[in-house]
């Protein structure tokens, strides 16, 4: 009977126990939450990257690097195993939504990313791996956590912080030397007609702080060129534009590069076609081979509308 009651007690406990457990077998086995790395494939070339996921309640949030800075993934959605998912990211021109679909099987997930610049759509194709079900765990660097879960660093207990990489370009003029293809999107105005697509050659000046284009441009109405000077002072980090365009208009353009990021530019007005027209212009430095140009235009002192934007793309870089 004593021996009957024991094994009795002994299922007992083990349905207990395996009923208390299969919540936390199921949390982690939740086929998403996690730390995911592996590699994105941009127009600018293919870098590693990777996504946190966490879940809190029934909603899925993620963190992954990109654009300078952290984006937040949101918006999941799982059909089956296929998963979509959107990101908002806040630019000094507009909100750029990145728009995310994904395969997943088993411990793999590949998708892509689309966005629209300017009319012109982006992919981004994204290869990933689980590394963690534990979104928490620290980016792989060679670091195991410690018996309280942290990360042991030089000095024991100490918490790595992982910051998220940022294109550091150095502010040179000889970020420019070199030929650059690119297609502008937007509409036309008194300054150039739009769309249109363009190659710029710069050449570095004896002088060592400056650098000369010529840009070669074809649209739908013909072709042009425009002539263009751009001086960099390092200990100031200004940028000056002096641009001949082929409509026969000038342009000067003081530029901001104290960010390695992006430069903003204040333009001198000008008056062409009998209109009145102020430019402004934000260069965004994407890579060492890739930067993008957004443009606003205010004709005849109304408020500044979108003129168009661009994505600059360096001739022959891998």
């Amino acid at each position: 009977m004593r021996r009957a009651l024991n094994i009795c007690g002994i299922v007992c406990i083990t349905i207990i126990s395996v009923q208390l457990l299969a919540p936390v077998v199921f949390a982690q086995q939740d086929k998403l939450v996690g730390r995911w790395e592996g590699k994105i494939q941009s127009p600018q070339g293919e870098r590693e990257t990777s996504l946190v996921i966490k879940k809190e309640g029934d909603v899925y949030t993620g963190v992954m690097p990109g654009m300078g800075r952290e984006i937040q993934v949101k918006d999941f959605k799982i059909d089956g195993d296929k998963i979509t998912a959107k990101a908002d990211i806040e630019t000094p021109q507009a909100t750029i939504t990145i728009n995310y679909s994904f395969t997943l099987a088993g411990e793999t997930m590949k998708g892509q990313g689309a966005l629209d610049f300017g009319g012109q759509t982006i992919t981004l194709d994204l290869d990933l791996k689980r590394v963690s079900a534990n979104p928490a765990t620290a980016a792989s660097s060679g670091q195991q956590p410690g018996a309280q879960g942290q990360p042991q660093g030089p000095g024991q207990g100490q918490r790595q912080r992982t910051d998220v990489p940022q294109p550091q370009q150095k502010q040179s003029v000889d970020y420019f030397v070199g030929q650059w293809s690119y297609k502008y999107i937007g509409r036309e105005s008194a300054l150039w007609p739009a769309p249109r697509e363009c190659v710029v050659t710069f050449t570095k000046r004896p002088d060592g702080k400056s650098v000369e284009g010529v840009s070669e441009c074809k649209h739908e109405g013909g072709a042009f060129k425009d002539n263009l000077v751009i001086v960099f002072d390092e200990a100031t980090k200004a940028l000056t534009f002096t641009e001949k365009l082929g409509s026969g208009v000038a342009l000067t353009s003081k530029g901001d590069w104290s960010s390695p990021i992006s430069i903003r530019f204040t333009i001198d007005p000008v008056t062409a076609k009998n209109q009145k027209l102020q430019l402004r212009r934000t260069i965004a430095i994407v890579a060492a081979h890739s930067f993008t140009v957004a443009e606003e235009l205010s004709e005849d002192g109304g408020p500044f509308v979108r003129l168009g934007s661009a994505v600059f793309s360096k001739v022959g870089a891998k």
